[in-house]
């Protein structure tokens, strides 16, 4: 049986809900398992998602800046590529007057991860996770799915897993 690699594609509602339920001044553990992660090369997120953090000024701002750029995926040709494809469809999602709108830039990251994988050295298979803490419009209870659209709508639209914060420590059998 082969081993799967999950890979989790961290959006910015995971850091900010995590940070006001668990401040890294009283709670180190969760802080250091992420950071973990990211040093394993198992937890990424997108360039947009850290601007995004790194407006403000907070612990979690600094937190983010000591992770450094390696975990970190800017904008591709791909992202280019199918940006424009999920605006025309669905306009509400990709929000122009938004200083900063990272959620279509998740999922393009984790449309491209799942569509172009780059040759290996090893066989491991990589399976690759949306983490999110928005609400999809079923969870919204909205008459119209499309009306406000979030990360967990279009994960859903295209195939990719999405979990929030919490399914993710227990996927990796985190207690704390």
């Amino acid at each position: 049986m082969d081993d799967i690699n999950t890979i989790y594609i961290m959006d910015s509602s995971s850091f900010i809900h995590l940070r006001r339920i668990n401040p890294i001044d009283i709670y180190k553990t969760p802080w250091e398992k992420l950071r973990n992660l990211i040093a394993e090369g198992r937890l990424i997120t997108h360039s947009q998602v850290k601007e995004e953090i790194t407006d403000g000024e907070d612990f979690l701002v600094e937190w983010v800046r000591e992770q450094g750029n390696d975990w970190v995926y800017g904008v591709t040709a791909y992202q280019n590529k199918i940006l424009p494809k999920i605006h025309k469809k669905y306009p509400k999602f990709i929000k122009p007057e938004n200083k900063h709108d990272a959620d279509p830039f998740v999922v393009a990251l984790a449309c491209e991860k799942k569509n172009v994988r780059p040759l290996q050295m090893t066989f491991a298979k990589s399976e690759y996770v949306v983490v999110s803490n928005e609400y999809s419009a079923k969870n919204r209870n909205l008459q119209n799915k499309w009306e406000v659209v979030k990360i967990p709508d279009f994960c859903e639209v295209y195939g990719i897993p999405c979990i929030d914060l919490f399914e993710c420590f227990r996927r990796e059998k985190w207690e704390f």
